[in-house]
């Protein structure tokens, strides 16, 4: 099922995209007059006000498609399955860093919670040992750490996304 962003955004390239189709359409000779000097004439006779609020709401809908690119926090309190329960989301980020701080050759973590309607999305930024496996940490991370996580949080949908980094040995100075 596409993303909720997803459609919107290609609803108004559609829309755009006819627009643009009909502006062309417009350049185009309908009889004996062009349609565009007629339109021109036309919107010279409705005075500024007319394009004014046109453009604005053009940069209002714009505006109003960047913010819902914009990612939202979790909600401090998540609720859960059973009804009357909450849970805090630092402590699911805490728990989170914590599981994966176990897995052997992972050095740092990073934890990120956001929200995207009623879907979560999990960030997590792992540094790894230089030398560590990549594929056996991804392994681990994703049969260990993250089922407990996507039970607890179960009428919500949990989407992770996992970025390893290798931590690189420094070379040493000689003073």
């Amino acid at each position: 099922m596409p993303d909720r962003t997803t459609v919107t955004n290609r609803l108004a390239l559609a829309l755009a995209g006819t627009a643009l189709l009909a502006c062309a359409a417009s350049g185009a000779r309908w009889g004996e007059a062009l349609a565009l000097p007629a339109a021109l004439r036309h919107l010279e006779r409705a005075g500024p006000a007319l394009v004014a609020s046109a453009s604005l709401l053009g940069m209002a809908a714009g505006l109003g498609l960047l913010v819902m690119q914009l990612p939202r926090r979790a909600p401090r309190r998540l609720r859960l399955a059973t009804p009357g329960c909450a849970l805090d989301g630092r402590a699911v980020r805490r728990a989170v860093r914590e599981a994966c701080s176990t897995v052997p050759g992972v050095v740092r973590v990073r934890c990120r919670l956001t929200r995207r309607g009623r879907d979560l999305d999990l960030s997590l930024t792992l540094r790894i040992v230089c030398g560590t496996d990549p594929g056996d940490v991804l392994t681990r991370v994703s049969t260990a750490v993250l089922p407990p996580v996507e039970a607890l949080l179960a009428p919500r949908r949990l989407h992770t996304r996992i970025d390893l980094r290798v931590r690189r040995p420094r070379a040493h100075r000689v003073a």
